[in-house]
């Protein structure tokens, strides 16, 4: 019997997609084979692309038989500069926006009350009504206040790229777009901005030989999975021994030489144990601290610099025996205590090794759960591996070389003092002198900011609904996403002078996404809200009006890429179907709103800003489709290229020399006398103290503990920084619970809704579970795939069990990405445990960073 074509690409394209994971199950592929030979002669064709279900930005390759994606590929030509291969999430990426349950049309809510479970009553309107809505709702706020406006996006930012939502949001007049950092990394951007300027790191895995990675997944989903992945892989073949310090065994531990075990919050004692072990052994590069550093700046009592006239911090010169600025013919003294006028002062390298003093390798491993011995030994042999005072020439450039590395992503950051967890870890490597050395940590962009060196502004009362910057959040500079909630319902706590009336959001389910998510969708019932989004998740359940939007492979965008430390590209994203003949996606639907509220010219004039459009900006009183702006940004990033190029090949990459790589850095940046330094002691977190302190007695602030925050601003890290609340608070709570990511999930929901990626890769894909040691399980009588309860202080859920020898037997693990809420979506969507419901929520003060692992818990059989 012959099957129709529409039958055919119908059953093509779900085998297609299939076979591209890398599944073979020979009845389908008969079955494929026998389509192909009944209906021949269907037009082939491939567009290249660059993937957006993460934040990898892989380059693809889009398989596409009479206009119908049929499969998605890596794409080659970006192998030399990024992604090898893609994961499942990109693979079957088609399988989103063929999805029946997407949303088509502009939805109105009919019903007035909002929460979880709440039938929202939608009817469906047309675009002329929901634009004409919104407008009505803006113009009313903006001529009261445009502050009462906020807009939220998570992964809408690479969707269309945060530069439009933030010119928008500029031209209406509010202040308040709040993006997710601070529910993803934030702490580890700030404790790089608090150090040397600026944010972003990755190791020098090529030249690399010991890395130890603290609980950065990147064999599953992290930031640059999908150029660590491979890179890693190909360093470990030539000889790079890679150790992984977590509770969990992740694939990456799987993959390493080693797995150390460490007990949950207890990183930053083991990485002082080993700066401890390293000091006392003198395998330090003293070279470095006293040229790149201010280790060796004079510290007072009040653990503020002694300083000139001028302002200059002022160390100790061997050559004078006196306190002079590091200027020409000075050479500063590391180690020292000097009394000077009849006060004592001892260098910032000093104050940091006296605070060692109980770092011992018995104490960490009582604390942290690591063999006091290995304790020792780790620290000998990143000592000795990091080759102190080694030069190798590359290019014709004699480079220092220091090839041991540390990595880190939300494994040191995700926790309550998860600024001084990384800080710890820069210290450690600035004791050790690899920071843009060959084969140790490459940094980037550095000192782009120096503003981020000097003490916080602190201000109060906040003009932020997130408190960003404000007393609150001194050194918060990534918008602090699960505090918008807070401010909406208690905004006089904050000294917050308007309530918010109105939020858009874009491309994220941010309620669902953080800690005590169920009190974060309380604030949605006193806001009318806007939802723009491909499915109705937790959160559009929670809208007034919900706007459908193109998927990824639908719409135009300059892309985000991911540079490497020896390469960059420039991407777009271009679309290869409308499966739903959808007219607008959100870069149409903010510029119709831009022009009905009559500031499309201000508009454009902040895109110009934004993009920083020269040679090709774009005209006040002209409309540009999303394909004509792209056109131009593609111009301006790549100085004059012919976006025929891109159509063609969707990125212009560029390998990078070794002085880009190691040399424009900390090199150019902070090296030898009159230049800055990198801060190896935080001493601007002294001066934000004493703004803070003084606010919070001068205006009464009743929500700040003095104490508390002198504790997580302290300039160096140390023994405290172990111990979050629930760790002290909730003893009777015998386990450490902690969160990880899957490869197959993201908690915007739409992941959820994929067959591939929740059925045909297995039976374990759309659920999660608590994953429970094997002792611990079986000393509680508790089986495999047994439903248990996990209690912590915010609520109890319930899940099955997963038993298995890669956890401690003190710690329980559960993705959070599954158990979705949403009523409209399938039943098979929402299996799982929502494990962020009952996670506490302690955010670091000075960065804003959520502390997703920081909650105690029990467990017991339901």
């Amino acid at each position: 019997m012959e099957m129709n074509r529409r039958e055919f690409l119908k059953t093509t394209t779900t085998l297609g997609a299939i076979a591209a994971l890398g599944i073979k199950l020979p009845l389908i592929a008969a079955a494929a084979e026998r389509a192909r030979r009944d209906v021949p002669d269907i037009p082939v064709r491939y567009i290249k692309s660059t993937c957006a279900h993460c934040v990898n930005f892989c380059g693809i390759n889009i398989k596409l038989e009479n206009d119908v994606i049929r499969a998605i590929y890596p794409d080659p030509e970006r192998a030399a500069y990024y992604n090898v291969g893609i994961c499942p999430k990109g693979v079957s990426g088609m399988f989103n926006t063929y999805n029946p349950y997407r949303i088509k049309t502009p939805l109105k809510r009919t019903n007035p009350r909002k929460g979880i479970g709440e039938n929202p009553r939608w009817v469906a309107i047309s675009w002329e009504e929901a634009f004409d809505t919104i407008t009505r709702k803006l113009e009313a706020i903006r001529k009261d206040d445009p502050r009462k406006l906020i807009w939220q996006h998570g992964h809408g930012k690479y969707l269309i790229g945060d530069k439009f939502p933030k010119a928008f949001v500029k031209a209406y007049g509010t202040p308040n777009l709040v993006h997710r950092t601070t529910v993803c990394e934030a702490a580890r951007h700030v404790a790089d901005e608090l150090t040397w300027g600026y944010h972003g790191f990755l190791p020098d895995v090529d030249n690399c030989n010991l890395l130890l990675n603290f609980g950065a997944n990147f064999f599953e989903a992290e930031q640059w999975a999908r150029w660590l992945d491979h890179a890693t892989t190909d360093a470990i073949e030539r000889g790079m021994k890679m150790v992984v310090i977590e509770p969990r065994m992740s694939h990456t531990a799987a993959k390493a030489d080693e797995w150390l075990p460490i007990r949950p919050g207890k990183d930053v004692l083991l990485l002082l144990g080993m700066a401890k072990q390293l000091i006392d052994a003198d395998m330090i590069d003293t070279p470095f601290l006293t040229a790149y550093t201010n280790a060796p700046c004079l510290v007072g009592p009040d653990s503020s610099f002694l300083r000139d006239a001028e302002g200059t911090p002022l160390v100790w010169d061997v050559n004078s025996q006196s306190a002079r600025p590091f200027t020409v013919g000075v050479q500063p003294e590391l180690k020292t205590n000097q009394s000077i006028k009849g006060t004592t002062y001892r260098t910032a390298f000093q104050v940091f090794s006296d605070s060692l003093g109980g770092m011992t390798p018995e104490y960490i491993e009582k604390t942290a759960g690591i063999p006091a011995h290995r304790v020792q030994s780790l620290a000998k042999e990143l000592g000795k591996q990091a080759r102190i005072g080694a030069t190798v020439v590359v290019d014709g450039n004699k480079l220092r070389y220091r090839p041991v590395a540390i990595h880190t992503f939300r494994g040191l950051a995700a926790k309550q003092f998860g600024m001084q967890n990384w800080r710890a870890g820069l210290i450690l490597q600035m004791l050790l002198g690899n920071i843009d050395a060959v084969g140790g940590i490459n940094l980037h962009s550095v000192y782009k900011k120096p503003h981020y060196l000097e003490p916080s502004k602190a201000e109060y009362p906040p003009k932020r609904i997130d408190l960003q910057e404000s007393v609150f959040f001194p050194h918060a500079t990534h918008n602090i996403a699960q505090q918008v909630s807070e401010s909406i319902l208690y905004p006089s706590r904050y000294g917050l002078e308007y309530q918010p009336e109105m939020q858009i959001f874009y491309g994220t389910n941010r309620p669902f996404s953080t800690s005590r998510a169920r009190d974060q969708f309380k604030s949605l019932a006193k806001t009318y809200n806007v939802v723009i989004d491909i499915v109705l998740s937790e959160t559009a359940e929670m809208a007034d009006i919900v706007l459908p939007d193109l998927t990824y492979l639908e719409s135009w965008h300059l892309s985000p890429t991911r540079y490497t430390p020896y390469s960059k590209h420039t991407a777009i994203r271009q679309p290869v179907a409308n499966v739903y003949n959808l007219p607008q996606d959100a870069y149409s639907i903010l510029w119709e709103l831009a022009s009905r509220l009559g500031i499309r010219d201000e508009y454009i004039k902040q895109i110009n800003k934004k993009w920083k459009l020269k040679k090709y900006p774009l005209n006040p009183g002209s409309d540009y489709t999303a394909r004509e702006v792209v056109e131009r940004l593609w111009r301006e990033k790549t100085k004059g290229k012919e976006f025929d190029y891109a159509l063609e090949h969707a990125f212009k990459g560029k390998k990078l020399p070794a002085k880009d790589t190691y040399l424009k850095g900390v090199e150019a940046k902070f090296k030898g006398p009159d230049q800055p330094k990198m801060h190896f002691y935080a001493e601007q977190l002294v001066g934000s103290l004493k703004m803070v302190s003084e606010t919070v007695k001068t205006k009464g602030i009743r929500e700040i503990n003095l104490e508390d925050y002198r504790l997580a601003m302290a300039p160096l890290p140390e023994q405290a920084h172990g111990f979050p609340v629930p760790h002290i608070e909730a003893a009777s709570y015998p386990f450490y619970l902690i969160t990880y990511k899957r490869m197959y999930r993201n908690q915007s929901g739409n992941t959820a809704l994929n067959p591939i990626l929740n059925h045909a890769l297995g039976g374990d894909t759309n659920e999660n579970f608590v994953l429970i040691n094997r002792a611990t399980a079986q000393n509680r009588q508790i089986d495999d795939g047994a439903v248990v309860t996990i209690e912590t202080r915010v609520g109890k859920i319930e899940g099955k069990a997963k038993l298995t020898e890669g956890i401690r037997p003190d710690t329980l693990a559960v993705s959070y990405h599954y158990g979705q809420q949403s009523p409209s979506f399938p039943d098979t969507a929402k299996k799982g445990l929502w494990v962020n419901s009952i996670l506490e929520s302690h955010p670091d003060v000075v960065s804003g960073m959520e502390s997703f692992n920081d909650s105690k818990c029990k467990l017991y059989k339901s």
